[in-house]
């Protein structure tokens, strides 16, 4: 039986890995068999991005500006 460190998954059946770092509602599932995930990052000219990509095929989905 697979488990989290050989997959991914938190339940190999449920297919939702358990990310600590994504915001609530992700990750969610790409069309290519991925998991998009949502990253914080810093940009000198629009301040706090959040970035949403696909961890398989690298696709970024949107880019957001971070609401305070």
């Amino acid at each position: 039986m697979s488990d989290f460190k050989t997959t991914g998954y938190k339940n190999s059946n449920s297919h939702h890995c358990e990310c600590c770092t994504c915001m609530e509602g992700y990750p969610k599932k790409c069309d290519c068999g991925g998991l998009i995930h949502v990253e914080k990052t810093e940009s000198d000219n629009f301040g706090s991005l959040l970035v949403f990509r696909c961890d398989n095929c690298n696709f970024v989905f949107d880019i957001q500006e971070e609401e305070y």
